[in-house]
């Protein structure tokens, strides 16, 4: 789900423990915990729900959120996998392709700025390439900076001496800073840097290198949505997006390579690893290069198939899930993203086996749609929404899932949020009968009405879709590196995709389109 907003097919599990395996290693994965038989249908339910089931929803959102997939933030290799992976499931599935020029994928124009390789901070015997992060002066820099290393503390005003021009400025930030957690760290912690590079430039630098001793926190977390690392640019879609321009670009490292370079200029530490005077080498030098480049050559990728309905295959119903997170952690520590949203996309693949493979064809098409770009701003379900592969007028609902792998629960019975909730004016039909549906799964809802602008459900909701959304809201773990797929609840993701399928088969064999009803005393 959405973090900006709110700040600003089926794998043997042999072959996941294959692709878990070290590169030439022959060590296998640790043996999954059982997760025992699937639940029986409800007596009335569809036979195609059978195919969702425990097993299935867990080796996809292992692979989906296994470290390999690096975050799977838009246009990086991991998210291209991800790409492939999807594409792959549905091709499967005999789904009839529904992107661009009768292929699987749908692709939109994005700007993007990136890190070029010969980013590094060089001295004696070592080449610092990786593991860092660079926050830009602007689209375009090439700047490559040799001479003394001078310690400026932790670049506050009292502590960055003059007469910096010519030289590498460097800045150490202490263990816990930026351990507040949440978005108001995550902004205090670019005003942080933003006032360092303010420092540093008003004493002559052209640019500094700042060392973390703590990857952990919002010093460091922050980097993820407002730097440049490798293979994960800062991308702009159409006239939207935040440049973050500071006065003069900050190289950043991370606390292991922070070491080495510390280590190099003898920057002494008390017993809590904490800087406990100026460096021991007060000649210590190397350089500095920082080479960013920008162009229009970047695009976002959608995955689209198509199910052809029976008696009224001219409309249809939009199953939406996100497959993209928001990538590495500055020290190589992956957001594996495991319920945002690895969670949506397994429950969107088996979604998808259920309608392809699990019996009759319903009356109604079935579009299955897997958008990246979510996490930057709802890019990939805006530009579907205004470039339909299927005509918006013939979309009867879309039906979002996005984090359905940690729902809360309450005496045995599972607890999700949902939106339009009925004190909303865009509760329908459509949301009233999944909520009663939801009591054959043992399955209660309250308002999620605050994430109704924040997932991609929202980009139908625009143009007069019906909408609902399926979301157990936030939780600790929520875009930290903690959200990984052994936290996952799989035996409660398989009744809410469960419920899902159903809503979405109801709709798909109905004579009547879903209605809007507004708001409501109850649901």
């Amino acid at each position: 789900m959405s973090r900006l907003r709110c700040c600003s097919a089926v794998v043997l599990l042999a072959a996941i423990a294959v692709a878990q395996a070290p590169p030439g290693g022959t060590t296998a994965a640790p043996a999954l915990p059982d997760l025992g038989a699937p639940a029986e249908l409800p007596a009335d339910a569809p036979p195609h729900l059978g195919r969702i089931d425990r097993a299935g929803l867990r080796a996809h959102a292992y692979w989906l959120a296994d470290d390999a997939r690096a975050g799977r933030h838009t246009t990086s290799a991991g998210q291209l996998a991800t790409v492939r992976y999807v594409t792959e499931h549905f091709q499967k599935l005999g789904l009839k392709p529904l992107g661009d020029k009768k292929t699987f994928l749908q692709h939109y124009p994005l700007r993007r700025t990136w890190l070029d390789a010969a980013t590094s901070v060089q001295f004696t015997g070592h080449k610092l390439d990786r593991d860092l992060a660079v926050l830009p002066a602007g689209p375009e820099t090439k700047l490559s900076l040799a001479g003394r290393f001078v310690f400026c503390g932790n670049g506050s005003k009292e502590r960055v001496p003059a007469g910096l021009a010519g030289r590498i400025p460097l800045v150490v930030l202490p263990r816990g800073g930026g351990r507040g957690g949440g978005s108001g760290s995550d902004l205090q912690a670019v005003q942080r840097y933003l006032d360092i590079a303010e420092q540093l430039a008003a004493a002559g630098a052209t640019a500094g290198v700042v060392c973390l001793l703590d990857d952990q926190g919002s010093l460091g977390n922050t980097l993820n949505y407002r730097a440049l690392l490798p293979d994960h640019a800062q991308l702009q879609y159409g006239k939207g997006g935040r440049e973050l321009a500071l006065k003069i670009p900050l190289l950043v490292l991370s606390a292991a390579q922070s070491q080495k370079l510390l280590a190099h200029v003898g920057m002494p530490f008390d017993q809590d690893g904490a800087p406990s005077g100026p460096p021991a080498n007060e000649k210590a030098s190397g350089k500095l290069n920082i080479v960013v480049k920008s162009d229009d050559k970047a695009q976002g990728t959608n995955v689209i198939a198509v199910l052809e309905g029976t008696g009224r295959k001219q409309e249809a119903i939009v199953f939406s899930a996100h497959h993209d997170h928001v990538g590495r952690r500055l020290d190589g520590d992956v957001f594996n993203g495991a319920d945002d949203n690895a969670s949506g996309t397994a429950g969107l693949l088996e979604i998808a086996e259920a309608f392809a493979q699990g019996g009759p064809r319903p009356e109604r098409s079935i579009v299955f749609l897997s958008v990246s770009g979510e996490e930057l701003g709802l890019w990939g379900s805006d530009w579907y929404a205004a470039h339909p592969t299927w005509p918006l007028a013939q979309i009867v609902a879309d039906i979002n899932i996005d984090m359905i792998g940690r729902p809360g629960t309450a005496d045995e019975r599972t607890q999700m949020q949902i939106t339009p909730s009925h004190e909303h004016a865009k509760f329908s039909s459509l949301v009233r009968a999944a909520v009663q549906l939801g009591n054959r799964f043992g399955i209660t809802f309250t308002s999620g009405d605050q994430y109704y602008e924040r997932s991609d459900h929202f980009n139908f909701a625009k143009h007069g879709v019906p909408v609902v959304f399926f979301c157990d809201g936030e939780h600790p773990d929520y875009h930290q590196v903690s959200d990984t797929a052994d936290r996952l609840d799989y035996v409660r993701m398989e009744a809410i995709a469960r419920l899902a399928a159903w809503s979405g088969w109801q709709v798909a064999n109905d004579k009547a389109r879903p209605q809007e009803l507004g708001k409501q005393p109850g649901w």
